[in-house]
């Protein structure tokens, strides 16, 4: 029971009202090359099950989160690998990169988004901490993390035109041991309407 308050509290965070989201327009993500058609079908029959919004791994140790952040979408993602085992974790927010979550040490590897690129599902491999992980975007990019070595899930939207737009989960001392995503519609770019003048008649003058 800890553990699951400990995760809505989590995932509270990013369920602010007012927060103004905007489904994906374009090329739906479902649409993707050959190639990464082909890859998605083969990460699914090897997986196990598919669930969004939920933590994948074993759990234990201490929580993390990304940063909630309501004028800026994931624009980067920085995994660190060691010992065959995912470290750590690190999102960019805007031009600016939050902070490092999970174990010290592994050598990192960076990738940055296209302008209007997303990230729009996620396969994670674990044994008893996160092994791989492979990262598909809406332009079918898609991106490879340490080893898919293990149990494999995949990470998606509940609803269609979502993406990622926070990261949660626990570690260890040796690395990433459960994780979660959590995803919303795209932030609407700012529009400037310009201000209403209110007019009155003018009253004619008495006796006319």
């Amino acid at each position: 029971m800890g553990a699951q308050r400990a995760q809505e509290s989590i995932k509270a965070m990013w369920r602010v009202p007012g927060t103004t989201r905007r489904p994906v327009t374009g090329q739906s993500p479902g649409m993707r090359r050959p190639e990464a058609m082909l890859l998605l079908l083969t990460l699914a029959l090897l997986g196990g099950p598919t669930w969004a919004g939920k933590m994948y791994g074993p759990g234990g140790g201490k929580y993390f989160t990304t940063t909630e952040d309501y004028d800026h979408e994931i624009t980067g993602l920085r995994v660190s690998v060691g010992l065959l085992l995912v470290k750590s974790v690190q999102v960019k927010l805007g031009d600016s990169w939050d902070v490092k979550l999970g174990a010290l040490g592994g050598n990192t590897q960076e990738v940055t988004l296209q302008p209007g690129e997303y990230i729009t599902k996620v396969f994670v491999a674990f044994q008893a901490f996160l092994r791989g992980m492979v990262v598909y975007t809406s332009k079918d990019r898609y991106f490879y993390f340490g080893k898919l070595d293990g149990q494999i899930f995949s990470a998606y939207p509940s609803q269609e035109g979502q993406v990622l737009v926070g990261i949660y989960g626990q570690h260890g001392l040796l690395g990433i041991k459960s994780i979660g995503f959590e995803w919303n519609y795209p932030l609407e770019e700012p529009t400037t309407e310009p201000p209403v003048t209110l007019t009155h008649p003018s009253k004619s003058p008495a006796g006319r």
